[in-house]
């Protein structure tokens, strides 16, 4: 490979996307590879939305931010909503062009969805070298439109139909690598009985209501059971609907030493490692996530999902072995309480090499990924040092 003359002054990279955590979370843990390998923080910058979790995350994991207006069309028909955001989704553009311009940054890395679009645009425009970083099994129609421009786009598995992909996983956080090698230990840390078959349940950040009416239902099933112990991250917008906390056993064991539950769970890959069984949507970042863990789970796909494509994610993790997949109009208390009854005790994790391109989570995807933005920069800081070998 040719050797790229330097900067005389630290360049940049933009990283566009956001608005989910989904989005986000993959493009902050590729930030922390490059840091992690001499690009300057303070030369890593995010373009993002106003309506997620970027406000929150990106300035707390110490890089600059740039939130733009703007929403996702809700159906392919017109109407008064998709009008309002249609505007607000071309002034966003605009801005998002003039952002690209103002920086010339050394590249863009996209993460795909309604907010990567301005900036990734830009990029096209001003043909500042593109990185596509798609998080899903099915690409997005933000990367499907514009990543026949990129240089490169970084997939979980292979097949999502981009051009020039290069399978890398779908980054997660440095928490996820750490919880997996401290698995051994995480219920003694987290206070879980260490003699019972542990069942960790969540629905992303809000929550899910399918999911979570099916633990309440089967809780007085599960009062009954010995030897079965059930985590439920709730989620905030269902907290405050939740039902009274059950009665103590019969034996006087009490509630929390067989059923525990939080509205959010800052540390979940912990509580994901520490679990035999995994029972929750199948979002890009979570079944990532669980490939690194290599925790059992069951995966009820959200029906909505654009493309379907959490049913995609999840047939990832099933042919693997990995996982079970139950439609969300099928899963109730009663399938519940029958993929409990399925174990027979705490199962052994999935072991072994998963063939590269099956599964969706690599405990180095994001340095992956980050080895790609590094190849097709059109400069990089002296001070970088993670090597480009292997990034294609």
């Amino acid at each position: 490979m040719a050797v790229r003359a330097r900067a005389s002054r630290a360049p940049s990279v933009l990283i566009a996307g956001g608005g989910t955590a989904g989005h986000l979370i993959p493009g902050l843990a590729v930030a922390d590879a490059l840091t992690d390998g001499g690009w300057p923080a303070e030369e890593i910058h995010f373009v993002g939305s106003k309506r997620g979790m970027d406000a929150q995350l990106v300035p707390a994991a110490g890089f600059g931010l740039t939130v733009l207006g703007g929403r996702g069309l809700t159906a392919r028909r017109v109407n008064l909503t998709n009008a309002v955001a249609a505007v607000g989704l071309a002034w966003a553009t605009l801005r998002g062009i003039a952002l690209v311009r103002k920086r010339r940054p050394a590249a863009v890395l996209s993460l795909g969805g309604y907010a990567a679009f301005p900036a990734t645009l830009g990029a096209v425009i001003w043909r500042v070298p593109l990185v596509i970083a798609e998080q899903n099994a099915v690409a997005s129609a933000a990367n499907r439109l514009l990543g026949r421009f990129a240089r490169a786009a970084a997939v979980p598995v292979g097949g999502t139909g981009l051009h020039r992909e290069v399978v890398t996983g779908n980054p997660v956080r440095s928490e996820v690598a750490q919880a997996a090698h401290d698995a051994g230990d995480a219920r003694e840390r987290l206070g879980w009985p260490t003699d019972a078959t542990c069942i960790a349940v969540f629905g992303g950040s809000l929550g899910s209501r399918r999911i979570n009416t099916a633990v309440w239902s089967a809780l007085p099933s599960l009062r009954d059971r010995d030897g079965v112990f059930v985590y439920h991250v709730v989620g905030r917008r269902d907290w405050e609907d939740r039902p009274p906390e059950p009665a103590p056993r019969d034996d006087g064991a009490a509630v929390r030493d067989w059923y525990r539950a939080v509205p959010f769970d800052e540390h979940l890959p912990m509580a994901l490692a520490a679990a035999d069984l995994v029972v929750c949507r199948a979002g890009a970042s979570t079944v990532a996530e669980l490939s690194v863990l290599g925790t059992s789970a069951v995966l009820v796909p959200l029906p909505i999902a654009t493309h379907d494509h959490q049913r995609r994610n999840a047939e990832v993790l099933v042919s693997t072995g990995q996982a079970r997949m139950v439609s969300d109009a099928d899963f109730d208390a009663a399938r519940l309480l029958y993929e409990i009854k399925a174990m027979s005790g705490p199962v052994d994790r999935i072991g072994g090499p998963v063939p590269e391109g099956l599964t969706f989570g690599r405990a180095d995807a994001a340095q992956r990924v980050a080895r790609l933005v590094i190849q097709h920069s059109t400069a990089v800081p002296d001070t970088v040092s993670l090597s480009i070998e292997g990034a294609s």
